[in-house]
């Protein structure tokens, strides 16, 4: 049997796993007796979602539509195991594995650069494009870089042996993290 919290909160949206970015459109699971609060609090967001939102939102949940997500994220699982190998042999390191999305966030500090420069000269040296962890907060941004692994398998190993070879150029041993 499923166990759960009967007190827990649920909050999502169909950005990601849908594949619906932009749509925003999202949902949530709460308890009961918390519905006529979040209804409430919701009146205040928003007058209402598309209706061509709403009715694309159902069909996500039929069996074929799920079976495709499920693909997707099996793709993706794929591709987040051959770029954090990639960055591993590059001598790059990577803090915090990630565990949803598509995106890996690398530590760029031993490479004696900061995040901007980083992200400039990999742009310019080796045609590969980052962004700066400026971009997302403040905490340790400017030693962290953003790297999106939604292209093909092949664009991303070819931008991993890029980049190895620019941070080859820098003076970090591909495969040892300094």
């Amino acid at each position: 049997m499923l166990a759960f919290d009967d007190e827990a909160v649920v909050i999502n949206s169909f950005s990601k796993y849908f594949g619906m970015t932009g749509w925003r459109l999202g949902w949530c699971v709460v308890p009961p007796d918390m519905v006529p609060v979040v209804e409430r609090l919701a009146q205040n967001y928003y007058i209402c979602a598309s209706t061509l939102a709403q009715h694309a939102a159902l069909a996500c949940f039929s069996p074929e539509a799920i079976a495709v997500c499920e693909q997707r994220r099996g793709e993706f699982a794929a591709r987040r195991r051959l770029v954090l190998q990639g960055l591993r042999e590059a001598g790059l390191q990577v803090p915090v594995e990630p565990d949803g999305a598509f995106y890996v966030y690398i530590d760029v500090g031993p490479t004696g650069l900061d995040a901007m420069r980083f992200c400039e000269r990999a742009l310019d040296e080796a045609g590969v494009a980052l962004t700066p962890g400026n971009d997302f907060g403040e905490c340790g941004a400017s030693r962290h870089v953003r790297l999106s692994y939604a292209a093909s398998r092949e664009q991303l190993l070819e931008g991993l042996r890029r980049l190895a070879g620019f941070v080859r150029g820098l003076g970090l041993q591909p495969g040892r993290a300094a």
